[in-house]
């Protein structure tokens, strides 16, 4: 497999680590612009599926139905920090719908926001599966349920008709037959699927073309994520919030777990997918803003409001910088 050398970490005056990937950037039209290292590798793209996986919802109606506005919407699309303003949506929405918590499958983790961990320690409170980080895109996947009549006691199961028609859609814009597509289980339980990291971008590409078939409900989700980005993500230390924060949901972006990260330009109308192949999270903000700066893709205030993530600090346990973690690759043009 031939991966390119994307992310080099160091300690002083060397290079301490390497962290391989590729890249694909792809237009709306289809055509790959660029790329780095072995683009036909076959990945999940875990959690950054998420905009897709609530494309079916959105066809439903069921916004309209039950009144779910953008921010609702966008919560769909989150790997949330499970701060108030995700977790009291979240109750809502399931209000909403008329549907109860106890049937989310996601399971309870701690919050990525250790403020929040440390609040539910401190007044004795219990972690529920609303506090998954995934919670959201639970309640938008039992809205489907309620919207159409399906049982909601089964909503993960691959055999579930929101399951079949998030493969259809995805097969759909990614231009995959679905039998080549490879369904796995998701940390929070419902089905994940890998494609060639090509076809990750054209799926990707697609959420800004002008024809498709998916088109009035993708739009919907970019403007929701673009004006929630801190529902997306949250208020402090994430990286896709900040992201769409610092461009004004210009470029709208969407971590994964192991090393994925999608981005889609709305004004150059183009995708960028990212994948690091020991599935470190600490390479994704540098490889994404190396790509960006190489497409001319931000403005010079954009980044400088991103420059904490350009070159992060290596620090030792008393704060003291001790090396960086930096972005050293260069773009193939196609």
């Amino acid at each position: 497999m031939n991966m390119s050398h994307l992310v080099r970490v160091t300690r002083g005056a060397i290079d301490e680590s390497w962290h391989d990937g590729a890249v694909v950037v792809t237009h709306a039209d289809g055509r790959r612009l660029a790329h780095a290292g072995h683009v036909d590798f076959m990945t999940f793209a875990r959690s950054s599926c998420k905009p897709i996986q609530a494309i079916p919802t959105v066809e439903t109606g069921a916004l309209a139905r039950y009144g779910l506005d953008l921010a609702d919407l966008a919560l769909f699309c989150a790997s949330h920090s499970s701060e108030h303003i995700h977790t009291d949506r979240v109750q809502s929405i399931l209000e909403r719908i008329g549907l109860d918590a106890s049937l989310l499958v996601c399971g309870p983790h701690p919050p990525h926001s250790r403020e929040i961990y440390e609040e539910i320690v401190r007044k004795g409170g219990e972690l529920t599966a609303i506090h998954s980080n995934c919670s959201g895109k639970h309640a938008g996947m039992l809205a489907y349920c309620a919207a159409t009549g399906s049982d909601p006691a089964t909503y993960a199961n691959v055999a579930h008709p929101l399951q079949q028609s998030i493969l259809t859609t995805l097969a759909d814009l990614a231009e995959v037959p679905r039998d080549e597509i490879v369904v796995g289980v998701d940390g929070c339980g419902v089905p994940v699927h890998a494609m060639p990291l090509t076809a990750w971008g054209l799926a990707f590409a697609k959420f800004v073309r002008d024809d498709g078939a998916h088109t009035p409900a993708m739009r919907e989700i970019l403007k929701a994520m673009g004006l929630h980005p801190e529902l997306v993500g949250g208020t402090k230390e994430r990286f896709d919030t900040d992201l769409m924060r610092a461009t004004s949901g210009r470029i709208v972006a969407k971590g994964g777990a192991e090393g994925f990260l999608m981005m889609v330009d709305t004004e150059n109308r183009t995708s960028v997918v990212i994948k690091v192949l020991d599935g470190s999270s600490r390479a994704i903000p540098p490889i994404a803003l190396r790509v960006l700066l190489s497409l001319d893709a931000l403005a010079p205030t954009e980044r400088a409001e991103l420059e904490p993530y350009e070159r992060p600090a290596v620090r030792n346990t008393q704060g003291i910088q001790v090396g960086e973690i930096i972005a050293d690759f260069d773009l193939k043009r196609a």
